[in-house]
């Protein structure tokens, strides 16, 4: 069977809302403006839907350099992105320190009311400069390579196989199926079969060529409903804490919960929906 980007993603504020395109360049850190923006807390470290489940629920658009945002109950806000002038911060991703650029008061009360907690939004700085990790590149070249404001990778590839696959076991449980947005992949495949993208080192999109890194291990962020923000414990309810608790049955390694691949690109380019993906070389 032919194997096919089925749907692409991108998402413009770390762990908020992504948005469904038909196609998406590639720039030197990834898709373009993926994860260029960020909210922050008081002490200037990330935040996630581990603290803030309603993250789900803001729906940022690129527009231009700038974004449009939505969430229910809210006006509608445009942010322009900082000027080079604007408050500088140094953000923490992980372990990483990162220059930020702050988007301003009225960003901060907006973003604060959609998720309940008080925050600021940032934008990545024109001058950061994030390394890179080797083992997200598979075997192509990491030196001199940068990301963005991601967990570490400049893509994540997950093949619908693997996710039809896990359905069947939660409905053979009793648990209701989840959908792609429980993973955030920017990239989306048909016509794979279970866990076959972990097979993989390096392979090609349409013309772009991907190395594929490691297994993607993952968190307490799969349990959030991104329809409604909420995250059910296992004590409230028979579905609390999956997919996680049954993705740990069957794709465990090292102790974590193992999900889609992180990826990297060779040079700039462009993913469609539609493109053929040919596997180069396997693990």
């Amino acid at each position: 069977m032919t194997i096919r980007v089925s749907a692409l993603y991108v998402y413009p504020i770390k762990s908020a809302a992504g948005t469904s395109v038909h196609e998406v360049a590639l720039d030197a850190f990834g898709p373009v403006q993926d994860r260029h923006w960020m909210l922050v807390d008081a002490g200037d470290r990330f935040l996630s839907q581990r603290e803030a489940g309603r993250l789900a629920l803001l729906q940022p658009t690129l527009e231009g350099d700038g974004l449009l945002l939505a969430c229910d109950g809210q006006e509608r806000l445009r942010v322009a992105r900082p000027l080079a002038d604007a408050e500088a911060r140094l953000v923490t991703v992980w372990d990483d320190t990162v220059p930020a650029l702050d988007a301003g008061n009225d960003a901060a009360a907006w973003c604060s009311q959609a998720i309940g907690l008080p925050c600021r939004l940032v934008n990545m700085a024109p001058y950061a400069a994030r390394p890179l990790a080797h083992k997200y590149a598979g075997p192509l070249e990491s030196d001199g390579r940068y990301v963005s404001l991601n967990d570490g990778a400049p893509m994540l590839i997950l093949g619908e196989g693997s996710l039809a696959e896990l359905n069947n076991r939660l409905l053979a449980k009793g648990v209701a199926p989840v959908g792609v947005d429980r993973f955030r992949p920017n990239v989306l495949l048909s016509g794979t079969g279970d866990q076959e993208e972990d097979t993989w080192l390096q392979i090609t999109i349409g013309d772009a060529s991907i190395g594929v890194g490691t297994p993607c291990p993952r968190c307490v962020m799969t349990t959030v409903n991104q329809q409604t923000g909420m995250r059910a414990s296992a004590k409230e309810d028979e579905a609390g804490g999956e997919p996680l608790r049954t993705i740990a049955t069957y794709r465990r390694e090292g102790g974590k919960a193992m999900f889609g691949m992180n990826a990297t690109h060779a040079v700039p380019g462009v993913l469609r929906v539609g493109d053929v993906v040919t596997v180069v070389q396997t693990r």
